[in-house]
């Protein structure tokens, strides 16, 4: 995934019907997978407490769960720490606050959560026509 592109939120993902992390402050620490090497096995999200790990589908229409990897939402996640204990591939590492975004844009292939402006306009544009 190219870091020449401003990446934002995918306004209409269906984990934005999801409730944000409570608390003031954010966490210390946020989860970033590294998709060069996950599986999309789904461990990790038996152990997310809040919900914040989403499926992102495989290249296949036809057969999403075929080269599925993982993303973390984080904007909900809570720094816990369990998925990077829990994925059995160590491809999920926990960064300082600060750090996590720019890791973010490093080790993420796919993405569903965070979009260019540009897909994002598209959807918009497309959304407008459909009437939704």
């Amino acid at each position: 995934m190219s870091t020449e592109n401003k990446f934002i939120e995918n306004t209409f993902h269906t984990a934005r019907l999801k409730p944000l992390r409570k608390g003031k402050k954010p966490p210390k620490l946020l989860a970033v997978v590294h998709q060069s090497g996950c599986t999309g096995c789904e461990v990790c999200i038996a152990g997310c407490p809040v919900d914040s790990i989403e499926l992102v589908p495989g290249p296949n229409p036809e057969n999403p769960s075929f080269q599925q990897v993982v993303e973390i939402d984080l904007a909900r996640c809570i720094g816990c720490q369990n998925c990077s204990q829990d994925c059995p591939w160590e491809t999920i590492t926990m960064y300082h606050h600060d750090d996590a975004f720019t890791a973010w844009s490093g080790e993420t292939e796919k993405s569903e959560l965070y979009i260019t402006e540009e897909k994002l306009k598209l959807m918009t544009e497309k959304s407008t026509v459909l009437g939704k």
